[in-house]
């Protein structure tokens, strides 16, 4: 079994009890930087500069841009507004994978960081838990995600609406 294969399969097992999350093997060239992103952070978001996940504590969409460089391959997972499990799952998928040995795998998640009530903006005292998010390094989440395939954004589930949330998982 090909080691992305495993890393699959891992998805899946993680997800196998989580009705509303989805996964797509992707190939990183159809990520989108939009530097527009960090002005939705900057100018319309109350956790600007209140979370290490958030900007300025991120990578910039230019470092964003160079670091996608490094990869080819990527798993871009998708759930029904939960943050907080999407957040969880797309960290553990990059344990799983450093463990067999694909040493550049490093995840990115959806939104603001929870961890902790309050970020220790000094040091992350949860550092093997912390990723940024997508679009808090400059990733134009909608283009990616309708780029693969995902081109609804919101739904409405008994009568309320609600957002597609996204991870990414570094892969290579």
């Amino acid at each position: 079994m090909d080691n992305i294969d495993k890393v699959w399969d891992k998805l899946l097992k993680l997800t196998n009890n989580l009705e509303n999350m989805e996964a797509k093997i992707i190939n990183i060239g159809t990520v989108e930087i939009g530097m527009w992103t960090l002005l939705k952070c900057k100018y319309g978001c109350s956790n600007y500069g209140k979370s290490l996940g958030c900007p300025p504590y991120t990578p910039t969409a230019d470092e964003m841009e160079k670091v996608l460089r490094c990869y080819d391959v990527g798993i871009l997972l998708r759930t029904k507004d939960d943050m907080e499990i999407i957040n969880k799952v797309v960290v553990d998928l990059e344990y799983f994978a450093l463990d067999i040995e694909f040493f550049k795998a490093f995840a990115l998640g959806a939104g603001k960081c929870k961890i902790c009530e309050r970020c220790n903006l000094s040091q992350c005292i949860h550092p093997k838990l912390h990723r940024p998010s997508m679009e808090a390094c400059g990733i134009d989440v909608q283009t990616t995600a309708k780029n693969n395939g995902y081109n609804q954004m919101t739904g409405v589930k008994n009568g309320e609406k609600f957002y597609y949330d996204y991870g990414l998982l570094l892969i290579d």
